[in-house]
């Protein structure tokens, strides 16, 4: 595992530092009923001192370092409560799979503002009647004389409020009986006059929508990629999200507030559930482990889909699993050592849902398993 203490002390200082205290209190602060409001001045400032992509390349806004930069910063967010639904859409997925597969043209438009933490991105994939599985994808991209009219209803998108563009899934004509050699992926303007974005009730802390895209016509330059290569792409493009290290650092921030919150009662011993406490916190470390192989592995380029899928499903359910003992143990009246409480109990249900759910985890690991190789493989 690869400790940059430096780094990690730089980004520490900057998130408890003055320049952010205010913003950064003010969504540690939000009422649990109320969604935790973007944090925008923590982004740009850790974009001007290029720690939002880190391992990008310097002439796209990063440092030139190794992915795990990135992962260190992540890692801290989720230590210190940070919302980091912006950074993973915008560079863990979109970012990755411009950097992987797009044009220099494209390249040079976006990603600098995106590392900069001036523009966000949203990510258009699941839908309302296939979920996560792209191969029950409805949406379409036709051809047009100057590009494409993409049609189709996405959800379930986070951060669509301040993102400016989006990463849309589509189905092209082509591919035969294998639906996920007909997908592709283009980039596109989320203040679009085709583009309808609207707010869904949710209990998550952060808001997420639903983006209809009404024949919203695009130039060819929003093609990422070839037309049918899409699914191959977003199984290729794998971003730290599936490495678990975000989740993991969930669970470490929640179960340590747990622990707090414990000690500070008058009985202790009277709650049946803390004996679980060492369990989950060796768990929470086995998750970090696991979470750090993954971005070892993710570094070398050789993360593949199965052990990026065990890591996330193993981390996300464990930090679900904290906050599940947490509201068991502590009830609706919380804690003061346990500030976070409604915000983990809001967020956990979604966790083991991003990224693909726990049973496309699953799923993707027992076929590895079945078939002694990447499950992957067989699908594009």
């Amino acid at each position: 595992m690869v400790e940059d203490s430096d780094l990690r002390e730089e980004v520490r200082q900057l998130l408890t530092g003055p320049e952010l205290r205010e913003e950064l209190h003010g969504i540690w602060r939000t009422p649990p009923h109320k969604e935790c409001p973007p944090p925008r001045l923590t982004y740009r400032e850790l974009g001007a001192r290029g720690l939002l992509a880190p391992h990008w390349p310097p002439e796209y806004g990063g440092r030139g370092a190794g992915v795990h930069a990135t992962a260190v910063v992540a890692e801290e967010l989720a230590l210190l409560g940070v919302p980091d639904s912006a950074r993973v859409n915008t560079i863990d997925n979109a970012g990755a799979t411009l950097l992987s597969f797009g044009t220099e043209r494209q390249r040079r438009r976006y990603c600098p503002d995106m590392a900069a933490g001036r523009v966000t991105f949203s990510v258009l994939y699941t839908e309302p009647d296939a979920g996560s599985d792209l191969g029950g994808m409805a949406t379409r991209a036709e051809r047009t004389a100057g590009g494409w009219r993409l049609s189709g209803t996405k959800t379930w998108n986070a951060t669509t409020e301040d993102a400016r563009y989006g990463i849309c899934a589509a189905r092209v004509a082509g591919g035969g009986d294998n639906a996920y050699a007909a997908t592709a992926l283009f980039v596109v303007p989320l203040d679009h006059p085709a583009v309808r974005v609207e707010a869904l009730a949710t209990v998550n802390p952060e808001r997420f929508f639903t983006v209809h895209l009404d024949g919203a016509e695009v130039d060819e330059e929003a093609l990422i990629g070839s037309p049918g290569a899409g699914w191959s792409m977003l199984t290729q493009a794998l971003g730290l999200e599936r490495t678990g290290i975000c989740f993991a650092g969930r669970a470490r921030r929640w179960l340590d507030q747990l622990a707090r919150a414990l000690d500070a009662r008058d009985d202790p011993a009277g709650a049946g559930g803390e004996g679980e406490l060492p369990r989950l916190d060796a768990e929470v470390t086995s998750a970090r482990l696991l979470g750090w192989e993954a971005v070892a592995d993710l570094a070398d380029g050789r993360l593949g889909a199965a052990a990026a899928a065990a890591a996330k499903w193993w981390s996300s359910e464990l930090a679900q699993r904290v906050a599940r003992l947490a509201w068991d143990l502590l009830g609706p009246q919380g804690s003061p050592a346990f500030p976070d409480l409604m915000v983990a109990v809001r967020e956990a249900p979604g966790l083991t849902l991003a990224a693909g759910t726990s049973e496309m985890q699953l799923s993707t690991v027992v076929t590895d398993l079945l078939d002694g190789g990447d499950p992957w493989e067989e699908q594009v």
